[in-house]
């Protein structure tokens, strides 16, 4: 998903936002859920992993996620994996990964062959190999650190060099060694091949209460007791007593262990998937459920509170989510749900194709209804009636009447509705039942029905959705437009002046009754009561979807659009703004199935398609379930002070060690620096901003790109700074930090520079003197030819001024003048538009290599012949240096300037130059930047240089605007 949208418009929203939701949740705690309703997400080799076994899992200081693999331990960022494998870096003896330990600010990576690793601050540093494969590390508190071998006990290593060997003869129950633990008084729990046991000063001491069978998992619990996972069930020690965690639990091979915060306790089998033990009871999740493979061997609590689960088949991820998601597997009766309805008492209503039903208090009850044929309703729309009556309109058996989950009554064509596909119905307030269908808009009064079509004023006979106005107006939404029934006439309201809309999905009308909002397949189209008037928010205002079916609003200012691509959510006072011509552009929010959306396809084409219920949230119909999300708890996905790492560093084209502070030598003219905000919940939603002190006055917004790149920096100390927040959040304080320095060439030296300051007025002094003796002995001969000299040196003044503002090669405009005048014209611009256009002619070198410096020289004056011929008067051209021009536009807006642009760019690009060289040809690439917003004409012109870099990057040959 990847939406375009305006920063600083988003982010005022966002703040403004984020602040209120913050408030309104900061009451709430973490949500705890049954295991069915964690939204899941998968990762296999297919994904970047490098093996699908995850034998251990942990996170790092700075925030990174690793997951140690047969194949090497990979890396995670929140977008892509780094694999790390034997050899170079790590200098570990083989790339099978068994155990992952967090160690202070580092991480301790060990596994077959014995070799141990420790990571930190992106460097690696080996430690002396173990004779065996190490299961797991532990540090204790002493700083001493003890290994578990596969078949050779336990090795334990002190800070002074020194090791002990702990095996079978010295009282090891089993050789193999899978898990340790240390326990609160320094003693170190083991679980071995054959049971559990305890080394205390040195001593070995097995535990009896635990069967002598292999004991895979340890962990100590948030009350200190020792949790045991065994191959014959899981067990809890308090008091050097052993009990099962529960009798249920006894056949189970527990293979890992998790305590969560919480306090639940996450139990991995061999055999028989994930288990939780919770106020839920025991849950289990199978690979029925999701998980990739029943062998479970890792599992871990992230910063997120998201817990993941490593298995033989891949790697899971069991997370809260901004929607919940009601499907068949949860109980409905279908999973195509067309229509959604909020009740007057709290609980909702869902029609799928498959049937209706009921959801109160979170609990799926589908209604069981017969249809005279023996079938089941396929439910189009749903209304509440004043008296608790619940309206069902269906696709093949018309209109149905529901009291207290009975069938009491079916209304069809035969009884005379236009049709039987009912897609709207609206109970009236003055007791009218209006009844949309495929074949026009049936009333329903006093046991007479009446159906209005196109002869009587609709502006089509297809109804797709009903709304009573707060005057009492009936807005009937059709393919073709909207009908307005205002007492006993029917007004048509096209809507094809609006970007050619025409299908009317969905209405919503603001508390005062001042304005209308209609969901159309051409975007969002605001109706004014006061003077009739429409108004489009759409794509050109930078929305990146165009069919809409149907608006909610929630509680919080916002509006809630379904589309076939998932949910939209905006501002209503910008939305206002945009409508009013205020804004150019509007921020907003795009929810899909990364989200918790079963299926981003939100369903259409019936009402109501969304709705929001009594406690706030809203619900939407989609393609698979409905959808639920909590507006409120938007704000508690966004409250994370999320690390920001700066991964890699490009110079010149050429990886550097990031490790700072950098030395950079003199001609490093190019940086491009890569960098990632550490957040599994919401990665492709993370905003950037980055700061480069010593060059940039404040923070420079980024949006989602997950780079910066600098050109052409003074040699100079510099500070790279970049943060990361996720929308409704706050920018985090952990960023991302990178010093360094570029060395100046000589000349670029302070003492190059007074020496040649000296040089120069030396020289100035000499001449000078010489000037004055020169002047007294031809005293004489400068009297009588005075007026021919000044006529001589007024001409000469001329020419001098003539050749310091023109380009000798081209006779175009300097650099020195175009200097000036983009300070004159950045004075006088006013409110007008100013744009600014850098051109480079493409690999210009190739000319120069290929031919000749004279060739290339030829090129550079064809260039700005074209360019003299296709600007206007009033624009001005110069050559800025070597290949490059400037172009400035005075009181161009930026649309216009794109277009000069790019008629320039295919006026060079369509030149014959084969009088110059044969086979040459020429083509540019231009960037543009518009005054608006821009501080001062040295932003404008290093916007335009960004964007010029942007369309190299993207293939040349082209014209890219900034931003």
């Amino acid at each position: 998903m990847k939406l375009k949208i305006p920063l600083p418009i988003l982010r005022r929203f966002n703040r403004i936002f984020g602040l209120l939701l913050l408030v309104l949740s900061s009451s709430l705690a973490a949500v705890q859920a049954p295991l069915s309703h964690y939204y899941q997400d998968i990762w296999t080799t297919r994904n970047g992993l490098p093996h699908n076994s995850i034998n251990s899992i942990a996170q790092t200081a700075e925030g990174y996620l690793w997951f140690a693999t047969w194949e090497g331990v990979a890396r995670y960022n929140g977008r892509e994996f780094r694999v790390f494998e034997r050899g170079e870096p790590t200098g570990l003896p083989d790339s099978g990964m068994r155990s992952l330990t967090v160690d202070g600010a580092g991480l301790l990576v060990a596994g077959a062959r014995g070799g141990v690793s420790r990571y930190e601050r992106q460097r690696w540093s080996p430690e002396p190999d173990l004779p065996a494969m190490v299961n797991h590390v532990l540090r204790d508190s002493a700083g001493r650190l003890w290994f578990a071998t596969e078949g050779d006990g336990v090795y334990m290593r002190d800070g002074d060099g020194g090791e002990h060997h702990y095996s079978v003869a010295e009282g090891l129950p089993g050789a193999g060694v899978y898990r340790l633990a240390e326990g609160a008084d320094g003693g170190i729990w083991i679980g071995t091949s054959l049971g559990l046991a305890e080394i205390r000063e040195g001593r070995i001491r097995i535990v009896t209460d635990i069967p002598a069978v292999p004991v895979l998992a340890l962990l100590h619990d948030s009350q200190g007791r020792l949790l045991v996972g065994s191959e014959r069930g899981a067990y809890v020690g308090e008091r050097d007593r052993y009990r099962r965690l529960s009798p249920a639990l006894a056949d189970e091979a527990i293979s890992s262990l998790l305590v969560d915060e919480a306090g639940d306790i996450w139990l991995g089998t061999i055999a028989s998937g994930l288990i939780r033990v919770s106020r839920f009871g025991i849950e289990r999740l199978g690979m029925a459920d999701g998980l990739p493979d029943n062998r479970v061997v890792s599992l871990f609590q992230d910063s997120e509170r998201s817990i993941w689960v490593g298995t033989n088949g891949g790697l899971l991820r069991l997370r809260d989510a901004p929607f919940t998601s009601y499907t068949q597997d949860k109980g409905l009766s279908g999973d195509y749900v067309r229509t959604v309805l909020a009740h007057s008492d709290g609980s909702v209503w869902v029609g799928t194709s498959n049937g209706l039903n009921h959801i109160p208090d979170g609990e799926v009850i589908p209604l069981r209804i017969r249809l005279p044929d023996g079938g089941v309703p396929s439910v189009l729309s749903l209304a509440e009636g004043r008296d608790g009556t619940l309206w069902v309109g269906t696709y093949t058996h018309g209109l149905l009447q529901i009291r207290r989950g009975e069938l009491v009554d079916i209304i069809d064509r035969a009884r005379g509705l236009g049709a039987n596909e009912i897609r709207a119905v609206l109970p009236a307030t003055d007791g009218t039942l209006w009844v949309g269908t495929a074949k026009g808009l049936s009333q329903m009064k006093d046991g007479r029905i009446r159906t209005y079509v196109q002869a009587d004023g609709l502006p089509g006979d297809f109804i797709l959705s009903l709304y009573e106005a707060n005057n009492g107006d009936i807005w009937v939404g059709t393919g073709v437009g909207v009908g307005i029934v205002r007492g006993a006439r029917i007004e048509a309201l096209y809507l094809n002046r609006q970007d050619n809309a025409e299908y009317a999905f969905g209405f919503y009308q603001e508390p005062d009754g001042r304005h209308m909002w209609l969901a159309t397949d051409r975007g969002l189209l605001r109706y004014r009561q006061a003077d009739g008037s429409l108004a489009a928010v759409g794509k050109r205002h930078g929305l990146p979807i165009e069919k809409m079916f149907q608006p909610v609003a929630d509680r919080l200012g916002g509006l809630w659009l379904t589309t076939n691509r998932g949910m939209l959510r905006l501002s209503r006072e910008q939305a206002h703004r945009v409508a009013d011509g205020e804004l150019a552009a509007i921020g907003f929010e795009h929810f899909g199935e990364g989200d918790g959306m079963a299926s981003a396809q939100a369903n259409g084409g019936s009402s109501p398609a969304a709705a929001r219920a009594a406690d706030g949230s809203v619900w939407i119909a989609t393609a698979k379930g409905v959808a639920r999300v909590q507006p409120e708890r938007l704000a508690e996905f966004g409250q994370a002070d999320l690390p920001v790492v700066v991964e890699a560093v490009e110079v010149n084209g050429r990886t550097v060690d990031v490790e700072g502070p950098l030395q950079l030598p003199a001609g490093s003219d190019r940086l491009l620096l890569r960098y990632a905000g550490l957040g599994y919940v919401m990665p492709e939603r993370i905003q950037y901003r980055t700061m480069l002190e010593g060059f940039d006055r404040d923070w420079v917004a980024r949006s989602r790109q997950n780079q910066a790149e600098y050109t052409n920096l003074p040699p100079g100390d510099y500070v790279f700074r970049v943060a990361a927040a996720y929308p409704y959040g706050d920018w985090s304080e952990q960023e991302g930090r990178l010093a360094f320095s570029i060395r100046p060439f000589f000349w670029q030296r302070p003492l190059f520079w007074w020496g040649g300051a000296l040089l120069g007025l030396g020289s100035l002094w000499l001449l000078m003197r010489l000037r004055l003796r020169m002047l007294k002995r031809s005293a004489e001969q400068l009297k009588q030819q005075v007026t021919e000299k000044t006529r001589e040196l007024q001409l000469q003044s001329r020419a001098f001024e003539r050749q310091a503002r023109e380009d000798q090669l081209t006779g175009l405009a300097n650099r020195r003048a175009f200097d000036e005048e983009l300070t004159v014209a950045w004075a006088n611009r006013g409110a007008a538009p100013l744009c600014l256009a850098v051109l480079d002619i493409d690999h210009f070198k190739k000319v120069n290599d290929r031919w000749s410096h004279a060739v290339g020289d030829e090129a550079i004056r064809a260039v700005a012949s074209v360019l003299r011929r296709e600007l206007r008067q009033g624009d001005l051209a110069a050559r800025w240096g070597g290949e490059e021009f400037t172009l400035l536009f005075p009181g161009t807006a930026i649309e216009d300037a794109r277009r000069i642009c790019e008629r320039v760019r295919r006026a060079i690009e369509g030149q014959d130059c084969g009088a110059v060289a044969a086979g040459l040809r020429l083509t540019v690439s231009l960037g543009l930047a518009e005054a608006a917003s821009l501080s001062d004409e040295d932003k404008l012109l290093s916007c335009a240089d960004k964007a010029l870099y942007r369309a190299k990057e993207h293939g040349r040959n082209r014209v890219e605007l900034w931003p």
